[in-house]
């Protein structure tokens, strides 16, 4: 079984790597799982792979199919992690980024932003108890 087995489910992985429609796979975060059989297909009649068993093919259609859906989803993941730290770095300016998109100094900036963050830092209960 693994002398045949083995390089059809590595001939398959290498399909799907190379299929058009991969970078859209990827970015979805999943693929058509027909497509793994359809590949499959012309492969039964090829000289290396000929003569297994119908289960051999299915297993070997279903292992790619797990391990391609295992993937995308983990890429999917990781782009969205990716694209949240983006953004997130986008909304961080320098001093002379955020000087230049207020109009005002840096000193007022630094002010005005303590303020507001002292209206929402906790008052210490000690303080405010009389």
């Amino acid at each position: 079984m693994a002398e045949k087995n083995t390089p059809l489910i590595n001939e398959l992985l290498s399909q799907i790597g190379k299929h058009p429609e991969f970078e859209t796979w990827r970015q979805k975060g999943k693929h058509p799982t027909g497509i793994v059989k359809e590949l499959c297909e012309p492969l039964k009649i090829d000289p290396r792979f000929i003569g297994q068993p119908a289960r051999f093919y299915t297993s070997a259609t279903a292992s790619v199919n797990y391990i391609y859906k295992s993937w995308f989803a983990l890429m999917k993941r990781f782009q969205s992690q990716l694209d949240g730290k983006l953004r997130w770095l986008e909304m961080l300016n320098s001093d002379t980024e955020l000087v230049e998109a207020s109009g005002v100094s840096l000193d007022i900036l630094q002010t005005k932003s303590a303020e507001i963050l002292a209206q929402f830092a906790p008052q210490n209960p000690a303080k405010t108890q009389p």
